[in-house]
């Protein structure tokens, strides 16, 4: 089953590192992190809800000309409401057209070698809403 939310786009720039991230309604994060049953210890994410689009440190935009181009703009995004989980992260799966076709014009690839998005889209992106780190838990 997928759900919709809208989020606001927001690109950053520090270092030489690009970050774009589209940043969602917190309660959502707080939703299903709240979901995860209360003997596994879990975190808070280090950063507000959000969907990573361009990862720092792990992918350069080639076409730079393109960056900012849309701050400030609404997206739309499906979600599947299965809470994933990972030896360290619990995660949502998040999928977009609008965000594949920024990336294709940043120069990106939007396929994903590791995931399989529903028929339609090509790349799955994620929302992580609770990780383990530092508290000796293993899921």
């Amino acid at each position: 089953m997928e759900l919709s939310s809208v989020g606001r786009l927001h690109y950053s720039q520090e270092d030489g590192q690009y970050r774009l991230v589209v940043e969602v309604d917190q309660g959502l994060s707080d939703y299903y992190r709240a979901l995860i049953p209360k003997w596994i210890a879990v975190n808070k994410p280090r950063w507000p809800a959000h969907i990573t689009v361009v990862r720092p440190y792990k992918e350069t935009p080639v076409n730079l000309e393109h960056w900012g181009k849309y701050e400030g703009e609404l997206v739309t995004f499906e979600y599947e409401n299965y809470l994933h989980t990972g030896k360290v992260y619990f995660w949502l799966n998040v999928f977009c057209k609008r965000l594949e076709e920024i990336r294709a014009e940043l120069g990106l690839p939007v396929s994903s070698e590791f995931t399989r998005p529903p028929t339609g889209f090509l790349k799955c992106f994620h929302m992580t809403v609770a990780n383990c780190k530092g508290t000796n838990e293993s899921v």
